[in-house]
């Protein structure tokens, strides 16, 4: 009889049906759906959270989301975001932190016609140059002061139309997005100048995972877990980019987005070498100083923070696990 009820008790315990409970946690993404958010996607369908003890919803962003304002609202537990909001927010008293820096290289340019006769960003003083706002316009507005230049800034939306137009002399794009969106409407990239701020001395290291400073107080083993199963997904994605694409355009397509498979290909392949850019795959979520300390630098410097950022209480280690 005892062995009897300790072979019903072993079948009771190993029943899938009474397996440990998942976590439930909510990710919003900085952007729609797109390569650039492979590594969750894989570590979703890869079943990567699961495993890491997580049942993960993710959200896309868009032109209306802050996702840093989401997340300090309590209506998500983790967000992707750049440093530079976050620094800025974390200036102000926000309870942020930085959990892993995915990111390592800007991907932010400007780019122009060869034949506009701009050779030089000191060339495009006086002209029309489209800037997107918010943490897109930092590194631009920084360059043009350190060069002492004004230019007409005019507001640049999601489309590339103004640009092809030649309505501005200059737009910015993300290497990979908008650089390849133009070539996609029939211009070689060597008719185009390209100025990329990561080689003009303004690396701003881009998308990151944030939490708020409770989450990481009250639960560091679900913030560990999750960033590990997220540079899990992304290493998974390096590994495997045919199986990351499918992820990407299963949700594309299920958004109806005007993005096609070649575009995507471009964008996933980019992200891999601004993702490893000097940190590789084993240091992947780390943040240097002294990129920390460039992008405050400069937001003090433009009258946005009266003073900088340290790494502190807003750094945590959660990428290297325990």
């Amino acid at each position: 009889m005892v062995v009897r009820a300790l072979i019903i008790l072993l079948i009771v315990v190993l029943s899938p049906g009474m397996a440990t409970a998942l976590d439930k946690v909510t990710v919003r993404l900085q952007w729609v759906h797109q390569a650039q958010f492979a590594g969750f996607y894989v570590a979703q369908d890869a079943g990567i959270y699961r495993r890491h003890g997580l049942e993960v919803k993710l959200l896309p962003g868009g032109t209306n989301v802050d996702p840093l304002a989401e997340l300090m609202a309590g209506r998500c537990d983790f967000t992707s975001a750049w440093l530079s909001e976050a620094v800025k927010l974390r200036s102000r008293g926000a309870e942020l932190v930085l959990l892993a820096q995915v990111v390592q290289r800007s991907a932010l340019l400007l780019i122009t016609f060869k034949d506009s006769g701009i050779k030089t960003v000191r060339d495009l003083a006086g002209r029309r140059v489209g800037l997107w706002q918010r943490q897109f316009s930092l590194a631009p507005r920084a360059l043009f002061g350190r060069l002492g230049i004004k230019v007409i800034e005019v507001s640049q939306g999601v489309t590339m139309a103004p640009f092809l137009r030649r309505a501005v002399a200059a737009a910015t794009a993300m290497l990979y997005n908008e650089y390849h969106q133009v070539y996609q409407a029939g211009i070689n990239f060597d008719e185009l100048r390209v100025f990329h701020f990561a080689k003009l001395g303004l690396n701003f290291p881009e998308d990151g995972i944030y939490t708020r400073r409770r989450a990481w107080r009250d639960k560091p083993d679900l913030c560990r877990r999750f960033v590990a199963a997220t540079l899990a997904g992304w290493r998974r994605a390096i590994a495997r980019p045919d199986e990351a694409l499918k992820s990407v355009m299963r949700r594309v397509r299920a958004a109806t987005l005007a993005y096609n498979l070649s575009h995507q290909r471009w964008m996933l392949k980019t992200m891999f070498r601004l993702i490893t850019y000097r940190v590789g795959l084993k240091n992947m979520g780390h943040l240097s100083e002294k990129d920390l300390a460039l992008v405050s630098r400069v937001l003090v410097n433009q009258k946005i923070m009266t003073g900088p950022v340290k790494a502190e209480g807003f750094v945590v280690p959660a990428w290297r696990g325990k």
